[in-house]
């Protein structure tokens, strides 16, 4: 992906604007609050990205809907993607036609990188089980309707659980089926992203990293799990294995990072979690996704500051903000006061 043609309008706090975005590594520099993370979403919005909360709060305060474009040139040539949000939900339109998130992530799309990632280390479980399933839904497009069939199923045993526990024998074979076919998935996913992580890692630092599953069943062995904790799972009216129990387990060298790592090392395991998901999009796609960057410098040495800006050099396209531009860097997207002013 080498050119993003961008044009919003209502989104948060962003003046009206339509931007060309050149190939090539991009500074978007401004001081803070002033619209930088608002820009760097859109874009990633515009792509077919997915983000949490509502969509609803992304639109400007008095408004009733936010409109995103994004002309696109890929080595398939030019796409337009159309976005546009409101309290009554979210729709896409891929080169003037409806369409879906499903048919939106055949392209390559971007990766968001923020500090607010440190949570995939910082965080529980359902943070690193969040990453893993936002990257599978970006490589299957079976997996999105896999997934919403197993939260279905567990959300009606639990339910189950709690006011009928005589038909629970239904719902365990649903929820055993579902999850077997969602724990294959990850498995799969996981063997292609942890070397892919651990090369990124060390890019950054001298350390080895290792990401493996951590299940609450063995494969194969889901069915007979809910078997076997059903009576605790009637007292406490939740289903207590599966996918939505199980866990990444990041260890460095050979440590649990999620007890162990300093700041500094958690926010480097973090950011080689998401080069790697940049990566085997690339490998997927044939082309790199667009890379944006909040903030690079935070949390981030010197040395691991080096790392992130050289593989942001080498990209056909990457935008990385900052109060600073990096140095060397001679394209600038500078904001002052609201006004943006494209620069080299």
């Amino acid at each position: 992906m080498i050119l993003i043609r961008l044009r919003q309008q209502n989104f948060r706090n962003l003046v009206s604007l339509e931007l060309a975005l050149p190939p090539g590594p991009l500074a978007l520099v401004g001081p803070n609050a002033s619209g930088k993370t608002n820009l760097l979403e859109a874009i990633f919005l515009a792509l077919g990205g997915e983000v949490r909360g509502t969509l609803a709060e992304r639109v400007r305060f008095g408004e009733a809907e936010a409109r995103l474009f994004a002309e696109v040139e890929t080595q398939l040539g030019a796409v337009r993607f159309e976005q546009r949000f409101g309290r009554s939900g979210r729709e896409i339109r891929l080169n003037e036609a409806p369409a879906s998130l499903r048919e939106l992530s055949e392209y390559a799309g971007a990766v968001w990188i923020r500090p607010e990632d440190i949570s995939l280390v910082r965080g529980g479980p359902e943070e690193r089980r969040r990453w893993l399933d936002q990257a599978l839904v970006r490589f299957s497009p079976r997996y999105r309707a896999l997934l919403s069939n197993y939260e279905k199923a567990l959300r009606q045993r639990n339910a189950a659980l709690k006011t009928s526990p005589r038909g629970i024998g239904v719902w365990n074979e649903r929820l055993a089926r579902y999850g077997e076919q969602v724990l294959h998935w990850r498995r799969r996913i996981l063997e292609r992203l942890a070397p892919l992580a651990a090369a990124a890692y060390r890019e950054l630092d001298a350390a080895t990293l290792l990401l493996e599953l951590r299940e609450t069943a063995a494969p194969g062995e889901l069915a007979a799990k809910l078997e076997d904790n059903l009576q605790e799972e009637l007292e406490r009216g939740v289903t207590l294995a599966g996918p939505h129990r199980d866990d990444v387990r990041l260890l460095l060298d050979g440590l649990d990072a999620v007890r162990f790592a300093s700041r500094g090392e958690a926010r480097s395991i973090a950011l080689a979690m998401r080069l790697a998901e940049h990566r085997l999009l690339a490998e997927h796609h044939g082309e790199p996704p667009v890379l944006l960057v909040d903030d690079f410098s935070a949390e981030l040495d010197g040395r691991r500051q080096t790392a992130l800006l050289a593989y942001a050099s080498s990209l056909p396209q990457a935008v990385l903000s900052g109060t600073q531009a990096p140095a060397g860097w001679n394209k600038l997207l500078r904001i002052e006061a609201g006004v943006w002013n494209l620069e080299g």
